[in-house]
């Protein structure tokens, strides 16, 4: 049987690599690997606006797991398969809400910051800025979720 201790540094370690990892392949995935097309046409209404965005999280997605099995393997990390699609699944269906449009809207406006939301001058894209922030806290919880997983399929 496993330590607490062993058990809780596991967990840190998983959580850390998936952690730097995850946070690595959305930069690429979001302003790297996104075709213009999908950037400009993901909050389209309809079917236009749905291949678009599914486009773009699919890409994502494969960025985000590439840098995942990369950092996994350089650091020797035994991480249940389970546990990293569990996590990359909380991230790549946040990223396509959060993308898509409306609930960050609505966010905008709820919370009073539709003039920020909708800012788009002097190199200012307020709407990108709230965007890449939501996407930013998402990244901790789809780590932890994997750390989680990993965590109870080490302890069996």
């Amino acid at each position: 049987m496993i330590s607490t201790d062993s058990l809780s540094l596991y967990g840190a370690a998983v959580f850390a690599t998936i952690m730097t990892a995850t946070a690595a392949g959305h930069e690429v995935g979001d302003f790297l690997e996104q075709p213009d097309a999908a950037a400009r046409g993901k909050q389209l209404p309809g079917r236009v606006g749905r291949r678009a965005l599914h486009r773009h999280v699919a890409g994502l997605t494969v960025c985000q797991l590439v840098m995942t099995a990369g950092a996994v393997r350089a650091t020797g990390l035994r991480v249940p398969v389970h546990a990293v699609l569990a996590g990359q699944a909380v991230n790549s269906v946040t990223h396509w809400i959060i993308d898509r449009g409306p609930l960050l809207r609505w966010y905008a406006d709820f919370s009073g910051k539709r003039g920020f939301h909708d800012a788009a001058a002097g190199g200012v894209n307020g709407r990108m800025l709230m965007d890449q922030a939501c996407h930013k806290g998402v990244l901790p919880v789809a780590a932890a979720v994997t750390a989680l997983l990993a965590r109870r399929a080490v302890r069996r």
